[in-house]
C-alpha cells in the first residue's frame, strides 16, 4: 500500500487503534490514488478543520469575531497613519497606538473573573456598544474639523479595556458551544477569524483613507461595529458554571493566581507567550511608522503590509485548527519566535518594499501561532471555571506592550527604523532560542 493511500486512511480513521499497519513496498510507493480518493481525503481533512463551524451558535459567535476585528483593525491602521500626519512624530504614534495597553492590563483581571461569573453575551455587547460610541465620537470630531492626537489616545484608552473585558469572555464561552472535545479546533478558528480581519481589515481600511480621508474610513469603523453587535444578539445567553458565582470577585482574581502557581504547564506557555508579545508586536503595531520611514509608501501601501500579515495568520490558523494531540503541537508554538524573528530579520536585511510584503506573512505566521495555538492549549490544559481568568492573564501580553513600544519609538526617532528593526530581531531570536532550550516539558507538549 502506498504511503499515499496509508495517509488517506489515517485521515479517515485517525483515532483507530485497531487500523494495521499496512505493509509497504517499491511498487505501491510508486503507486497514486484515485482522483476520488484524493478528494475523499481533502473532504476528511477539510471536515476536521472546520468542524466547529458546525455548531450554529459557534458560527454566530464566529462571525461576530468577524465583524468586530474587522472594525478594530480598520481604526488601527486608521489610527496610525492620521496621528503620523497629523504629528509626525514615532513617539507620539507609539504612544497612542499602545494607549489601550493600561487600561487593558488594569480590567483584564477584572474581565476574566467577570466572565467566569456573568452572562458572556451581555459582556460582549456591552464592550461592542461602547466601541461603536468611541468610532462615532472620533468621526464627529473629524466632521466637525476638531481632531487632536490627544482625542485618538483617549479611545485607545478606552478601546483597550472593552478588549480586555470582552476577549476572555468570548473564549471562555467557547467549551459550552462546541464541547471540550473540540475547544483547541474552536480557539483556533476563532484566531482565524481575527486573521481574516488582519487580512481585510487593514487593506479595506488603508484603501478607504487613500480615497476617501479618515472621514471615510472611521464611517465604514462605525458599520463594522454596529453590525459586530448586532450579530452577537442572535447569541443565546451563556452562563458560567454555577460554582463559579459563589466567591466574590477579588476570590475569584486570587483564585486564578492560585491555579496558575499549581499549573506549570499553564504557567510555562503563559510566560513564553508573554514574551513574545513583548518582542514581536511593537514592530506590528507600529508598522505605520516603519513603512514610511522605510519604504515611503501612502495608506493603501501601509494597508498592504498589514494586509500580509493578515495572510500569514490565515496560514498559521489552518495549520493550528487541523493539528490534533500527538502532533507535537508544542514544537509548533514554540516555532513562532524564530519564523516572526527570521522574517524580520531579512526585512531588515533587505530595507525593500517588495521583501517587505513577503515577509511580512512570516510575521503574521509567527505571531499567529503564538497567540491562536498558545491559547487552545492553554484552554486544553485550564479546568472551565477557570478559563475566563486564564483567558485574561494571556491577555495581560498586550497590557505589557508599553515596556517594549516606548522604547521602540524612542530608538526610532533617536537612531532610525533600520537599526531599531535590527535591534528588535535579535533579541526576538535569542530568547526563542534560549526559550526552546529551558523548555523540555513544552517541547514535548503534544
Amino acid at each position: 500500500m502506498g504511503v499515499r493511500k496509508r495517509l488517506f486512511l489515517a485521515l479517515r480513521n485517525p483515532t483507530d487503534p485497531n487500523t494495521p499497519a499496512p505493509e509497504s513496498s517499491d511498487a505501491d510507493a510508486a503507486s497514486t490514488l484515485p482522483r476520488s480518493e484524493h478528494k475523499s481525503a481533502l473532504r476528511v481533512w477539510t471536515a476536521r478543520t472546520f468542524e466547529s463551524l458546525e455548531n450554529r451558535d459557534f458560527r454566530i459567535l464566529w462571525l461576530s469575531m468577524l465583524f468586530t476585528m474587522g472594525g478594530f483593525q480598520m481604526q488601527m491602521i486608521a489610527r496610525g497613519i492620521l496621528v503620523f500626519d497629523l504629528t509626525g512624530n514615532a513617539t507620539i504614534t507609539a504612544v497612542v497606538s499602545m494607549g489601550f495597553a493600561p487600561s487593558l492590563l488594569a480590567v483584564s483581571l477584572f474581565g476574566g473573573a467577570l466572565g467566569d461569573r456573568m452572562d458572556r453575551r451581555l459582556i460582549i455587547q456591552i464592550a461592542q456598544f461602547v466601541n461603536l460610541v468611541a468610532a462615532g465620537i472620533i468621526l464627529i470630531l473629524l466632521l466637525t474639523d476638531s481632531i487632536h492626537w490627544i482625542h485618538m489616545f483617549f479611545v485607545s484608552v478606552g478601546q483597550g479595556a472593552m478588549f480586555a473585558l470582552q476577549m476572555p469572555a468570548r473564549q471562555a464561552a467557547i467549551p459550552s458551544l462546541v464541547g471540550k472535545d473540540r475547544v483547541g479546533n474552536a480557539v483556533a478558528l476563532n484566531a482565524m477569524a481575527m486573521s481574516l480581519m488582519n487580512v481585510a481589515g487593514p487593506f479595506i481600511g488603508g484603501l478607504i483613507y487613500g480615497l476617501g480621508g479618515p472621514e471615510a474610513a472611521y464611517i465604514a469603523v462605525s458599520v463594522m461595529m454596529a453590525a459586530g453587535f448586532l450579530v452577537t444578539g442572535m447569541i443565546p445567553k451563556m452562563y458560567p458554571p454555577e460554582n463559579a458565582k459563589k466567591e466574590t470577585v477579588f476570590q475569584n482574581i486570587k483564585g486564578g493566581f492560585t491555579y496558575v502557581r499549581g499549573n506549570s504547564m499553564v504557567r510555562l506557555m503563559l510566560v513564553f507567550s508573554i514574551m513574545l508579545a513583548l518582542l514581536s508586536m511593537p514592530f506590528r503595531m507600529m508598522i505605520p511608522v516603519f513603512a514610511k520611514e522605510l519604504y515611503d509608501v501612502d495608506p493603501s501601501g501601509v494597508g498592504i503590509l498589514a494586509m500580509m500579515i493578515g495572510l500569514g495568520g490565515i496560514a498559521a490558523s489552518v495549520l493550528a485548527a487541523s493539528l490534533r494531540k500527538g502532533q507535537r503541537r508544542g514544537w509548533v508554538l514554540l516555532s513562532a519566535g524564530g519564523v516572526a524573528g527570521l522574517s524580520m530579520l531579512a526585512m531588515a536585511i533587505f530595507p525593500i518594499y517588495i521583501v517587505a510584503i513577503i515577509f511580512m506573512i512570516g510575521v503574521g505566521f509567527g505571531e499567529t501561532i503564538r497567540w491562536g495555538l498558545g491559547q487552545a492549549l492553554i484552554m486544553e490544559a485550564t479546568d472551565d471555571e477557570y478559563r475566563g481568568r486564564m483567558m485574561s492573564l494571556l491577555m495581560m501580553s498586550f497590557g505589557v506592550l508599553p515596556l517594549a513600544m516606548l522604547p521602540a519609538g524612542y530608538a526610532v526617532d533617536r537612531f532610525g527604523a533600520e537599526a531599531t528593526l535590527y535591534g528588535m530581531t535579535i533579541l526576538l531570536l535569542v530568547a526563542t532560542v534560549i526559550f526552546i532550550v529551558m523548555s523540555p516539558r513544552l517541547r514535548r507538549f503534544s
